[in-house]
């Protein structure tokens, strides 16, 4: 299967390629003007409004724990989507078999995830910032020394 799905990929993109060489350069240009945008509308504003409302039609606590990790995800990485999928898989999860060692398990992860991400992204740093207190200068040297700075 997974060498039939390589072959396929692999022309399929030749395909892509091949027709996109086709194209006549003042085309593209238009084209880039077009779909650019259209694409970043589609990506950052209605995929997480899909997913949310997703997530909301899942279920109560689907949709609670969508909520809480697409709006971390939000402020943490810029897109709501990672989180929303997250929160839906933990509350399907729970609303099937409850607060059992998979779940358990599954939302360390994501709690990890997010903490991991948020450190390395220096989230804890902008967050301590935002209110306008000074960043201690050993949470500074370590960042420092995680990023090889």
């Amino acid at each position: 299967m997974a060498i039939a799905c390589g072959i396929i990929g692999a022309i399929v993109v030749a395909f892509f390629n091949s027709t996109a060489a086709a194209v006549p350069a003042a085309l593209q240009v238009t084209a880039v003007k077009v779909l650019v945008p259209a694409a970043n509308l589609l990506v950052n504003t209605v995929m997480p409004v899909i997913f949310w409302l997703a997530a909301i039609e899942a279920g109560k606590k689907s949709g609670f724990w969508a909520t809480i990790f697409g709006g971390l995800a939000q402020l943490i990485m810029g897109n709501a989507v990672p989180g929303l999928v997250l929160g839906i898989l933990i509350g399907k999860g729970v609303e099937e078999s409850g607060w059992n060692h998979v779940t358990k398990v599954m939302m360390s992860a994501i709690v990890l995830l997010f903490v991991l991400s948020g450190f390395f992204r220096g989230f804890d740093m902008k967050l301590i910032e935002s209110f306008h207190l000074g960043v201690p200068l050993w949470l500074e040297n370590v960042h420092n020394l995680m990023s090889g700075k």
